[in-house]
């Protein structure tokens, strides 16, 4: 199957050949800008940043023989794609003239397998970061298909992403180990009291029918326990509601305390906290990340408040324990 993007034409531009693809979506924070650097750390990519626009490059080698002497040949090419971001996001890239990188007469086929290439880092692009996760729900709200048939439309117009993302409809089952929870259950019961969480419980469902939902801006409303009820919990984590998942996933904890509506994945919790306090959770479907810094060990906090200095959207909310 063809990718989406080879249906778009590559123009001619001073020589050389250029490639536009436009993603029906908008990136414009720059908290969104680091995620998607940092989504693409794991593809083996080179990446730059100045402003709106962040630089994708790809390297490969290409190997031959001389013909005449017999000796051993290699060039290394490259090709980078520029996001460009905002109200809607291109995605761009330029195949240069092959003797720009020297003179290497015996390599065939530069041009296809540049444009190949390029069209797999934008593929991955799309496929591995926030755009993919906004391109979900803007399927999901345009064409009105459920969860499972945006996502299965993504798949398809990313067909040559290197390393593709899973993604999933349903809730993912909490990971194995001491602290590993029974199964949700399905129905949640009446509200528990936040002093006295019980162990391991889980009542809250990463999934449902909540999906018109849109990203919530930062910051988080410190003064949220006074305003809200713990509705369920989530391995032992109280949730404060309002909860409609995928959609609309609430506050979460009551020491270390993160707006799941708000988070954006950007990860700077996680390095930045001494003790290992977050993992990540998967949140498949909410418009703001599908995944979320989840405070599994928000007992071992020592309140140095890292984690709430460094978050971009200002997610987060320590409070230190009374005593």
């Amino acid at each position: 199957m063809l990718s989406e993007t080879a249906k778009r034409g590559v123009y001619p531009l001073h020589g050389n050949k250029l490639g536009l693809y436009r993603v029906p979506v908008e990136i414009t924070d720059k908290a969104e800008i680091s995620g998607i650097m940092n989504d693409l750390k794991s593809s083996g990519f080179t990446m730059s940043t100045h402003a709106d626009r962040i630089y994708v490059t790809y390297k490969w080698t290409e190997k031959g023989v001389d013909h005449v002497t017999g000796e051993d040949l290699s060039v290394e090419f490259n090709i980078t794609v520029e996001i460009v971001t905002g109200e809607v996001v291109d995605l761009i890239y330029q195949i240069r003239q092959i003797e720009y990188f020297g003179d290497p007469y015996w390599v065939k086929n530069y041009r296809q397998t540049a444009d190949k290439n390029a069209k797999m880092v934008i593929d991955t692009i799309i496929r591995n970061t926030k755009i993919g996760d906004k391109l979900i729900a803007h399927y999901q709200k345009s064409e009105k298909l459920n969860l499972e048939q945006a996502i299965k439309k993504l798949e398809e117009l990313t067909p040559l992403a290197k390393n593709p993302k899973p993604r999933s409809a349903t809730a993912p089952p909490p990971p194995a180990g001491p602290s590993a929870a029974p199964k949700p259950a399905q129905v949640p019961p009446a509200m528990p009291s936040p002093a006295a969480p019980a162990a391991g419980g889980t009542t809250i469902s990463l999934s449902g029918t909540g999906t018109s939902y849109s990203k919530v801006e930062g910051p988080i409303d410190v003064g949220f326990k006074s305003k809200r009820q713990v509705v369920g919990q989530y391995m032992g984590i109280n949730v404060w509601g309002p909860v409609d998942a995928p959609g609309q996933l609430g506050i979460w904890g009551d020491n270390v305390c993160v707006d799941f509506d708000i988070c954006v994945a950007d990860g700077a919790c996680i390095e930045a906290c001494p003790v290992n306090v977050y993992e990540w959770l998967e949140t498949p479907g909410h418009p703001a990340s599908d995944k979320k810094a989840f405070m599994i060990r928000q007992k071992d906090c020592i309140f140095c408040l890292a984690c709430e200095n460094v978050c971009p959207p200002q997610a987060i909310k320590i409070f230190q324990k009374a005593g």
